[in-house]
């Protein structure tokens, strides 16, 4: 027994332990980070957001960040998730040519079924070619269709068709990633879902179905909303892998803002999952802002304590980034327009419908205001443009 009181058992329970895994990830967050969205607008925001993490440099990502991508239907929410899956397979060099990839591994969760990955080929196809030229054939007789494949050798889909499922898969990962003979010696730069609201009115309806059948004194011990394990899953899983995680979310219920409000044109969406790290949102923005405090802090879960009774935070994993898509706006004909006047304008719409763009606004939390900005992309027929001088068909 020392001076003090404490036995050695003591003083060594004191000592703070974490698993290899967890600290080789902690190490590499420092010196190994994400590469560049390439999006240059959506990268200078996020070099510049104030609540980045610190690090060595200013990179558009840190290890670790987790961003929603919200938007309503046939918003480029799933081409966004292509995108930075492209971003994320490629390759940093090859040829002593900078191909811009991360060179990581990549696993994306289909949770809505969309998920195709001949067009995932394709995207990549045409991302190379942009760098490498169209020859077909490269160094050792590889075409650029083959070192498409290679990479998508890295690319590792689940199609869960229930959040327990989802929940039961995220909780399973790490030791998928650690005996995967494909898998255990790359690291994984990005985790994808697409979508979070996949389940949502089957959850909700079972949960209102539990809440209608139980009486006054066992409604107080219903079981929780499905999708706290599944954030509880992937929260560990950040903690131990540190992958940058995207989330697509559908928009249900639009925010009307008040005119002259400073932000961005496009609409804003209610959070509808809950719990949900809602930073924006008066309900959700303590405890997401909490959370994210946190998570830079001691990259650890937080637990709240309020009168004495304890309970998760509701945004028990932080948000880094919340991206909201919408397609460009046409603007329907007037009601004044004859059907000459529309034929006359058809060729201008075709365009503008064929152009594919997508205008997004970037929010980051943070007292006392969040930080905006905007960017634009364009879904081309063979490629994600992110150039506006590239043309719809390369």
């Amino acid at each position: 027994m020392s001076e003090s009181g404490l036995s050695a058992a003591a003083l060594l329970d004191e000592i703070h332990s974490e698993s290899l895994q967890t600290f080789l990830s902690s190490v590499r967050a420092g010196t190994s980070p994400p590469g560049l969205t390439q999006i240059p607008a959506l990268d200078i925001y996020l070099a510049s957001a104030v609540n980045s993490r610190p690090t060595a440099r200013k990179w558009p990502l840190n290890k670790g960040d987790v961003l929603e991508v919200q938007g309503p239907a046939a918003s480029g929410k799933t081409h966004f998730i292509y995108h930075m899956l492209v971003a994320c397979l490629l390759p940093e060099t090859r040829l002593d040519m900078e191909l811009g990839g991360w060179g990581k591994a990549a696993i994306l969760f289909d949770a809505d079924g969309k998920f195709s990955i001949h067009r995932l080929h394709e995207l990549l196809v045409s991302r190379l070619k942009s760098f490498l030229g169209d020859d077909d054939s490269m160094d050792n007789g590889v075409s650029t269709e083959d070192l498409a494949t290679e990479c998508l050798q890295h690319l590792h889909v689940f199609r869960p068709t229930s959040s327990a499922q989802l929940a039961i898969t995220l909780l399973n990962l790490p030791h998928y990633h650690a005996t995967d003979s494909r898998l255990q010696r790359k690291e994984i730069g990005v985790l994808a879902i697409d979508s979070m609201s996949a389940f949502y009115w089957r959850d909700r309806y079972t949960l209102e179905q539990l809440r209608d059948a139980a009486d006054s004194q066992t409604r107080t011990n219903l079981p929780p909303s499905p999708l706290l394990h599944v954030l509880k899953g992937l929260a560990n899983f950040r903690t131990s892998h540190r992958p940058v995680i995207l989330m697509t979310n559908w928009g249900l219920n639009p925010i009307a803002r008040a005119s002259g409000s400073g932000e961005s044109g496009l609409p804003f969406y209610r959070q509808h999952l809950h719990p949900f790290p809602a930073p924006f949102e008066p309900h959700g923005a303590a405890d997401a802002l909490f959370s994210l405090e946190a998570s830079q802090r001691t990259e650890e879960n937080a637990t709240l304590r309020d009168g004495g009774h304890s309970r998760l935070s509701h945004s028990i994993l932080p948000l880094h980034h919340h991206i909201t898509l919408h397609p460009y706006p046409i603007d329907p004909f007037p009601a004044s327009f004859s059907l000459t006047d529309a034929l006359r304008h058809e060729n201008m719409r075709a365009f503008l419908v064929k152009k594919g763009e997508i205008r997004g606004s970037v929010r980051t939390p943070g007292p006392p205001e969040a930080l905006t900005g905007e960017f634009t992309f364009r879904i081309g027929e063979r490629a994600v443009l992110v150039d506006p001088d590239e043309e719809p068909g390369s």
